[in-house]
């Protein structure tokens, strides 16, 4: 019996496996974006899993090992007012390693602009290289958190609006003209040790933050900044921002009085005092003796006389 009670957990163990794997298999998807830009132009939207795996041109664009990974969730793709806007539902996703994504599709007859929106919830590290573009004039939307580990690019007609959390560990770059502050508006970006911020024309200390408190400041950087998407591309900037250890200041010793007393030692001045009760003692015997002399002497005149 125990044995066919065994068997039978075998069994259905085997049999649970076999469906869940199924079901992967079944949900899995490669899309290629080139055969779905039709539809995608037309209005239908196109959900990506994070065990899909959505390639253009041949390339990896969105799946394991491609520009951009899904940790969890899914994004969603859709085709409006003449751009692809690229929306996270929940989504943990990262911009890979060594790779970069430079916000736009080439289509080879044209450049489709790109709206990345990294809604509430929604968490997008950037380890490799994310670009903003300026001629198709890119938009990037932070509403949940960005942690930049690489690089984050902000090119002159791009856009970062950000009403979450920025955590800069890498190099956020705003490549852009004396107009900055159209580019990114209030977006507020946290400096954590290590993090450089990089503004190529204009001053923009007050959208920078520091994330470690008052044993750190905000100083200059070297303000050159260094990138890597299709070529490198390096950049003299007249502002850069990064954080720096405050010096701790040492506080001289103040001898305490013990110490004074210990290492400048003066005469002890004793004041000899007589106690009272001694003092009161020897006035009483001596008046006594007195009165005594005293008695004694009128005594002896009165016998006398």
């Amino acid at each position: 019996m125990k044995n066919l009670k065994k068997g039978l957990s075998i069994l259905t163990f085997a049999f649970v496996m076999l469906i869940s794997l199924s079901v992967v298999n079944v949900n899995a998807a490669e899309i290629k974006l080139e055969d779905k830009l039709t539809e995608l132009k037309g209005g239908t939207a196109l959900t990506i899993t994070k065990d899909d795996t959505l390639t253009f041109a041949g390339e990896t664009w969105i799946g394991e090992n491609g520009r951009i990974s899904l940790v969890s969730g899914d994004v969603t793709l859709k085709y409006e007012n003449n751009v692809v806007n690229i929306t996270t539902n929940n989504t943990v996703s990262v911009v890979n390693g060594g790779k970069q994504f430079i916000m736009q599709i080439d289509t080879g007859s044209g450049i489709l602009p790109v709206k990345l929106t990294n809604s509430e919830n929604s968490t997008l590290n950037v380890e490799g290289t994310l670009a903003i573009p300026a001629g198709s004039k890119g938009v990037l939307i932070n509403e949940g958190t960005v942690n930049v580990y690489g690089n984050l690019e902000i090119r002159s007609s791009g856009t970062y609006t950000s009403t979450g959390t920025t955590k800069v560990y890498g190099n956020v770059a705003v490549l852009a003209g004396a107009n900055t502050s159209g580019n990114i508006g209030n977006s507020i970006f946290t400096l954590y040790e290590k993090g450089n911020i990089y503004s190529e024309k204009e001053d923009i200390s007050l959208n920078v933050a520091n994330g470690l408190g008052d044993a750190y400041e905000i100083v200059s950087n070297n303000k050159h900044y260094v990138g890597n998407t299709t070529t490198p591309n390096e950049t003299d900037c007249e502002y850069g921002y990064t954080l720096q250890a405050k010096e701790v200041e040492e506080v001289p010793v103040v001898p305490g009085e013990d110490e004074t007393t210990q290492n400048n030692p003066t005469e002890e001045v004793k004041n000899e005092e007589v106690n009272p009760e001694t003092s009161d003692g020897i006035l009483l015997f001596l008046g006594l003796t007195v009165v005594g002399f005293a008695g004694t002497a009128l005594a002896y005149r009165r016998l006398h006389n």
